[in-house]
């Protein structure tokens, strides 16, 4: 017998798919143990809050086969914007890159400040979490993916380095909540307290979490410099100097074209950040930048529209794994939301939480956020469900509404960087061309450090009664 047959086959992760539709039916599955219920919903200053007192049982809608098939299409409609999007950057950029003006630049770079390595990351990462920090829009740090991971592998790192400075650093600015309108924002005015106050607290969170991002990606981009072997995605990394994505440090001379390319994709990222921050829809008026970003640097780079069309093409493929992704993710919240038990989850950790110390009160809160912000991806609607909830409760702790505040902005931001129901997360790993299977490999010792991270601030906040 062959040694090809008796040889041990090496276990490959699930391909990113099948984890969401193992995903689904496990929260069909839950359909039929948690009874449904549902709490009554009471306008306060325009919004569709949770009267804590209401809860009530309704009638059993568990999930059948049928629902579980047909949550996967009426979940892809429902996330139809956010896959347009991601299938719009990834054309979009790779007509840009075509024109070899990035690469041109980033050499540049790399002649500059190339020999700092990967002391140059913890620099490059404070730029890309402040975005996130300033809008609250997790999604916009998309458009920065294929310009991080190509600055990354210019260093001689690989795209999971790429993915840390932009997707992992835009979540440290998101999650802080710094002036997030859709969380703290939110969350400050369903308690009763003032928006945005307690901000000095929250940087505190803001620099721990950039703390916890920058060592890690630093102690990993060394570890790969040193052997490319280590690099969690090596044969993603082989596939893309095969193809040619790579930065020559010689080559940096810019053409005349090439810089009016440079100044135009400038202007349509300070267009984007613009938009971020005045609230523009990023499904919409976001991406018809990144299409007019493309036409206007392929015509400008000397390409006839045939051969923009082609490279949009073929950016799009390169990506559109993600676009379904995001789609069949979204199946996993309209399981719950048919079956009517995400109020009786809910429900049944506000009752255990009642009687707990201060302290370990506060923690159950805080990992009870994380865990209900698996089922409830919106930040804003997690809020509107648990913080009517959990002020009551906080109050029943000796608990400031601050520190029930920070509770929620902690508990809700985190997840969002381990999830396949993200639409950051799932679409920054199409992006990079890489399984999720890898992207979690590496990045659940910065998500296991964050969590770790807000604990403490939940921990102190409770102290200091904030």
């Amino acid at each position: 017998m062959s040694n090809a047959n008796t040889a041990k086959k090496k276990w490959v992760f699930p391909h990113s798919l099948i984890v969401i539709l193992i995903m689904i039916v496990f929260a069909a599955i839950l359909t039929w143990i948690i009874p449904a219920g549902q709490y009554d919903r009471v306008e306060v200053d325009g919004r569709n809050v949770v009267d804590p007192t209401s809860y009530h049982s309704v009638e059993a809608n568990p999930a059948t086969p049928v629902d579980i098939v047909v949550s996967i299409p009426t979940g892809m409609i429902e996330v139809a914007y956010i896959a347009n999007f991601v299938l719009i950057i990834g054309g979009s950029f790779a007509v840009v890159e075509a024109t070899g003006a990035i690469r041109t630049m980033l050499a540049k770079i790399l002649k500059i400040g190339g020999h700092l390595g990967a002391g140059l990351l913890p620099i490059v990462i404070i730029l890309f979490s402040l975005l996130p920090a300033m809008t609250g829009n997790a999604e916009s740090m998309l458009a920065f993916v294929p310009l991080g991971i190509l600055f990354a592998r210019s260093l001689g790192f690989d795209a999971m380095v790429g993915l840390s400075i932009t997707i992992a650093a835009g979540n440290c600015g998101f999650t802080s909540g710094l002036f997030n309108a859709m969380t703290t924002g939110v969350a400050q005015s369903l308690i009763g307290i003032e928006i945005f106050s307690g901000l000095w607290f929250r940087v505190l969170g803001y620099i721990g979490l950039l703390c916890s991002v920058c060592f890690w990606t630093v102690w990993y981009a060394r570890r790969i410099a040193k052997d490319p072997t280590k690099s969690v995605c090596y044969d993603v990394e082989l596939s893309a100097k095969e193809n040619g994505e790579k930065v020559d440090a010689m080559e940096s001379k810019l053409t005349r074209r090439q810089f009016i390319v440079l100044v135009e994709f400038a202007i349509g990222l300070a267009v984007l950040i613009y938009g971020a921050l005045n609230g523009w829809d990023f499904g919409t008026e976001m991406a018809s930048v990144f299409l007019v970003i493309a036409a206007v640097c392929g015509l400008t780079g000397g390409f006839s529209g045939n051969r923009i069309c082609e490279e949009f093409i073929a950016g799009a493929k390169r990506v559109l794994v993600g676009a379904l992704v995001v789609g069949f993710a979204r199946a996993i919240a309209v399981i719950l939301n048919n079956s009517m038990i995400i109020d009786s989850i809910v429900y049944g950790f506000a009752s255990v939480l009642g009687d707990m110390p201060k302290v370990i009160g506060a923690l159950c809160m805080y990992i009870f956020q994380v865990i209900l912000s698996v089922f409830i991806i919106s930040g804003s609607g997690l809020a509107t469900v648990t913080i009517p909830i959990m002020g009551p409760l906080g109050d029943v702790l000796g608990l400031t509404p601050q520190t029930v505040v920070t509770t929620y902005i902690f508990g809700d931001g985190l997840t969002n960087l381990l999830l396949p129901m993200s639409a950051a997360t799932m679409g920054a790993v199409a992006i990079a061309g890489i399984t999720y299977g890898q992207y979690v490999k590496y990045i659940w010792k910065i998500i296991l450090t964050n969590i770790c991270v807000g604990g403490l601030m939940v921990v102190i906040a409770t102290m200091i009664n904030l």
